[in-house]
């Protein structure tokens, strides 16, 4: 696990997203490049993240950060539309 300060200064990677495919690794949030609507978000345990962060049916705007809870992660994630920037654990 990286440390906080790793995290936000985007030492740990990057990658991305601005397809509809399902989009796996091991992310800690992302930043909205431009207006996404996210369809599918699973934790490490494949557990939708989808209500427990607010995703559901919402369009989240350009410049917005969202990141998971402490102790979780995103193993997969599916845009119907936008782009995003995942950053790595």
């Amino acid at each position: 696990m990286s440390t906080s300060t790793e995290f936000m200064g985007g030492f740990t990677g990057c990658v991305v997203i601005s397809n509809t495919s399902a989009n796996t690794g091991r992310f800690r949030g992302f930043v909205v490049n431009a207006d996404a609507v996210v369809s599918a978000c699973l934790d490490e345990s494949a557990a939708s993240l989808m209500t427990i962060i607010g995703l559901t049916g919402v369009t989240l705007k350009q410049g917005t950060f969202i990141s998971v809870p402490n102790g979780k992660f995103i193993s997969s994630i599916t845009l119907a539309s936008g782009s995003i920037v995942a950053y790595n654990v």
